[in-house]
């Protein structure tokens, strides 16, 4: 995607453009590895969408190591990650299994407290909950510390109970938040 602008000289491209340029020069030879570092950053959202696309496709035929701070961007393009801490490696695995290594079930949003409150006293084989506020919000985040996905039955219960669920979904970890813990 750089031939259109082949007469012009590298500081006048634009940050996108160069990026490319750069892409370019390293794809050159065929190389086994290419090593990536940080290259969305100052991309404008369709530059980085190209990015991506091109990382992905360059993982067909090249080993890609992808270095970069932005986890979504990571969590985007890549297939295996391994988490650096202090120059040492905490982690290496999928994004998936990555996302799992925070144990325990992930937690559920709910929507209203007094309601969940009043319905988790009923039902203790659900284990004890565990409240999050969410700022700007009407409700909670509550993590239930039984075993299985309580979802279906709490369903139910809160039908029998005459309260109408507003929300109730289960929140993934992000990778954000696996890189926080390690």
């Amino acid at each position: 995607g750089i031939g259109d602008v082949r007469h012009r000289l590298l500081r006048n491209l634009s940050k996108g453009y160069r990026q490319r340029v750069g892409l370019a020069q390293a794809l050159i030879g065929h190389p086994q590895v290419v090593i990536l570092d940080e290259p969305t950053v100052g991309l404008d959202p369709a530059q980085i969408i190209e990015i991506r696309q091109l990382v992905r496709e360059l993982g067909h035929e090249h080993t890609v190591l992808f270095s970069s701070h932005i986890l979504s961007e990571v969590n985007a393009v890549c297939d295996s990650i391994l988490i650096l801490s202090r120059g040492k490696l905490v982690a290496s695995d999928t994004p998936e299994n990555l996302e799992k290594l925070l144990g325990g079930a992930p937690p559920i949003r709910w929507l209203p407290r007094r309601a969940i409150e009043a319905l988790l006293r009923q039902h203790p084989e659900w284990g004890a909950p565990t409240f999050s506020e969410h700022a700007g919000e009407e409700g909670v985040q509550v993590t239930l510390s039984g075993e299985g996905d309580p979802r279906e039955a709490l369903f139910y219960a809160f039908a029998q109970a005459d309260m109408p669920i507003v929300e109730m979904r289960r929140v993934r970890a992000s990778l954000e938040d696996v890189f926080l813990e390690l």
